[in-house]
């Protein structure tokens, strides 16, 4: 069966931490601030060799998505109100305006280092800059994914060499079996996004969705920051690196099943927490009373869970969760811990599970394999841990009475 029948959506529900400031709503003067940017890359400035070290391969015009162009998409939303920018992994085109920066000690030092970081390849980047404007914004989110990128080659324990271009099929690919790139776009408004996502991907959606562009077998994130209320820098970074992650692992090797939600889900917090951040990729269900302002603090959250019997969730009856949907608050949160636990154990078994769960070929059906891949992780849990369901959950207890703090 032909892998375009395997198209999904997925829409990302958020949940915001309430000491995050208000989205500031943009004035006249700063709507079309990257219209009225010139159209050179101030910290390039086009030259070969610095964009070279910068990791920048190109900028627009170029090849997009299902046979389509950034023109094209630039005809549509309107001349010069995206910066494009292509790196080795990935094309990203960005609306964001300028925004300050956080106002929390400890992600105000996390986006100080990941300046530092940026300018050993851009020295005309401000060494503290008083804000980050909309090229700076997007070679921050370029550098970002690369990183997330790096990060998941060394979790899966592979290298570029490991997928030489064979074809344009997935698994024939060269971006971890890809044919094409990986797709972000990061929009200020949701206008924008919407006339994008109504013309090139035919859905009606205007503030996060990762999806999957069947003709050239490319996985996007779209997400504009207008629809998210409440987000700041920092959020909005937690948010489409917890996107990106899941563009990764799904799409490695083919984008032709999914993976069991705790895993999944697991891996992609596991790592998108990192960012430090009161703003979490998840929905609450109405079941669940959560503190707003304790929300974010997973560690404490899950082991004052955790010491309780029946307040947990028992791996046997996570091992079959089916829906995202039906997945709330507690659910992602020891789904993240989950992981955590399994990741000091032995990170490189973790990526050993995500391969061989990978490595399975499509039957073309998606949703059809899902349940066999459920039992394989299963399988592969006991086969690489020496971990059942009952031996997973008291372990895991007892490393999360020992390890998490009290409060």
């Amino acid at each position: 069966m032909s892998p375009c029948l395997v198209l999904r959506v997925f829409a990302l529900f958020v949940l915001f931490g309430a000491a995050l400031l208000a989205q500031e709503k943009p004035s006249p003067k700063d709507e079309d601030e990257v219209a009225k940017l010139g159209p050179v890359d101030p910290y390039t400035g086009g030259d070969k060799a610095v964009m070279a070290q910068a990791g920048v391969v190109a900028y627009g015009p170029f090849p997009w998505a299902d046979h389509h162009s950034t023109t094209d998409i630039d005809r549509v939303l309107g001349e010069r109100r995206i910066l494009w920018l292509e790196t080795a992994h990935f094309k990203i085109g960005s609306s964001l305006k300028s925004t300050a920066w956080p106002e929390h000690a400890d992600a105000k030092k996390f986006l100080q280092d990941e300046v530092k970081a940026l300018r050993k390849k851009l020295p005309k980047v401000p060494e503290k800059p008083k804000k980050l404007d909309p090229w700076l914004r997007l070679h921050l989110y370029a550098q970002r994914c690369e990183k997330a990128y790096a990060e998941c080659q060394l979790l899966l324990g592979v290298t570029d060499a490991d997928f030489p271009d064979k074809g344009k099929l997935p698994r024939e690919g060269q971006y971890l079996g890809l044919p094409g790139k990986f797709l972000l776009l990061t929009f200020q408004k949701q206008s924008d996004m919407g006339r994008y996502m109504d013309r090139f991907c035919n859905r009606k959606v205007d503030k996060s969705m990762r999806f999957y562009h069947d003709k050239t077998y490319q996985m996007l994130l779209a997400v504009a920051a207008e629809g998210l209320d409440g987000i700041d820098e920092s959020g909005l970074h937690a948010h489409v690196l917890f996107a990106t992650w899941q563009n990764l692992i799904n799409g490695y090797n083919g984008y032709a099943f999914p993976l069991p939600l705790w895993f999944g889900e697991g891996v992609c917090h596991w790592y998108a927490r990192k960012v430090p951040t009161e703003f979490l990729s998840v929905q609450v269900r109405d079941d669940e009373a959560i503190a707003e302002e304790k929300q974010h603090n997973w560690p404490v959250k899950v082991r004052r869970r955790a010491q309780h019997d029946g307040t947990w969730f028992p791996f046997d009856d996570m091992a079959n969760w089916a829906k995202w949907e039906e997945m709330g608050y507690h659910a992602h949160s020891q789904s993240w811990s989950r992981l955590d636990y399994l990741m000091q154990l032995d990170r490189e078994k973790v990526g050993l599970m995500l391969r061989q769960m990978k490595a399975v070929p499509s039957d073309g059906t998606f949703e059809g394999q899902a349940p066999a891949l459920r039992t394989m992780a299963q399988k592969l849990l006991f086969e690489l841990f020496e971990l059942d369901g009952p031996t997973f959950d008291t372990r895991w207890r007892e490393w999360v009475l020992k390890t998490y703090p009290k409060k």
